[in-house]
């Protein structure tokens, strides 16, 4: 109950947690939960990406995220020297002991056009439909409490809550802009390739109501995201630097990440087959300010990325969790590009 109770209060004062939205620490490997017009945003043909995350397993039952997504960059070379992007994803969040949950899916289209040979500008646009639900059964109102039952409740009586509390409908929109800039390797040799990535984009345009009561004005806020993500390679070493970072802003909450992975290669790409990929292992951290230090490791092998992160809790929420926040794993698969000569956008 102590641990209960510390984790209730927590919720309520810090200004650093997103009450209305899922996230990810793994933000760069979850790019349409971040922003629509990173779909198709990388150089392959296709990418198919698949998420898990749980939270807070030792103050009360889990908080537990799946999400699956899959998007392209179609018609390359068609539209000006642009390519569209397009992509779906599906996520299941569900929380606590009474399984309050949201069941999402989106598609997102995306335009990206080049600048000059190095820079590009996207924008793109998200439209989802969504279901928030939560499982009547598992819970107890003060109407309910019976101070001459053995427990002091008593299931029979009356909520007196509205029949229509079990679910909630509504239609989601976001869009978003990105900035890309990639300038290659010197040689194949020399890893000292630049890439850099800017965005922002904005989540429920149109305000949808999540509220099981019919509450006029009660509407989820809109909700910004700005993140910025980086490759600097070290010239004629295998090392390579991934900085990143995205700052949360919905309402009165914000959540901001900041931190960097080391990058070590493997071995060389080829460069005209794809006989051989490039095999890499990262390590690195990021803090969320304010809650949580997030250690990652990612490996790349061949088409495939693993990243496996997990929360450590600095919070306040520390006295109930010992410190433990969750664990987070991402896996993405890519096909690699028919081309191998083609410019490389991202």
């Amino acid at each position: 109950m102590k641990n209960l109770v510390l984790f209730i209060v927590s919720l309520i004062i810090t200004g650093n947690v997103l009450a209305q939205d899922i996230h990810y620490s793994q933000f760069n490997n979850a790019p349409l939960a971040l922003n629509p017009a990173l779909a198709g945003a990388f150089n392959a043909e296709h990418r198919v990406i698949a998420n898990y995350k749980s939270q807070w397993h030792s103050v009360a039952k889990s908080f537990m995220t799946y999400g699956i997504s899959y998007d392209a960059g179609l018609l390359k070379g068609k539209l000006n020297g642009g390519i569209l992007g397009i992509g779906v994803q599906l996520f299941n969040d569900q929380a606590g002991e009474n399984k309050l949950g949201l069941t999402q899916a989106n598609v997102s289209i995306a335009y990206h056009l080049p600048v000059n040979r190095t820079n590009f500008i996207t924008a793109g646009i998200q439209g989802g439909f969504a279901q928030r639900r939560i499982d009547e059964t598992k819970m107890r109102w003060d109407s309910q409490y019976d101070p001459f039952s053995s427990d002091g409740y008593n299931a029979s009586f009356s909520t007196g809550e509205p029949s229509t509390l079990s679910s909630k409908n509504y239609a989601d929109f976001s869009a978003g802009l990105l900035w890309a800039y990639n300038s290659q390797a010197s040689t194949m040799s020399s890893s000292d390739a630049k890439k850099v990535n800017v965005g922002i984009s904005v989540s429920h345009l149109n305000r949808p109501r999540q509220s099981f009561y019919d509450v006029k004005g009660n509407k989820i806020y809109m909700k910004f995201a700005f993140h910025a993500n980086s490759f600097i390679g070290i010239k004629n070493t295998n090392l390579a630097i991934l900085p990143s970072a995205v700052w949360y802003r919905q309402g009165p909450f914000n959540d901001i990440l900041v931190g960097s992975l080391f990058r070590y290669r493997l071995n060389n790409a080829s460069k005209y087959t794809n006989f051989a990929s490039e095999n890499a292992i990262a390590i690195g951290c990021h803090y969320r300010v304010g809650d949580a230090v997030i250690v990652s490791a990612q490996l790349e092998y061949k088409n495939f990325l693993l990243g496996v992160s997990y929360d450590v809790n600095t919070s306040k929420l520390t006295s109930a969790t010992n410190g433990a926040g969750g664990i987070e794993i991402a896996v993405s698969y890519i096909t690699p590009l028919f081309d191998k000569t083609s410019k490389k956008m991202f």
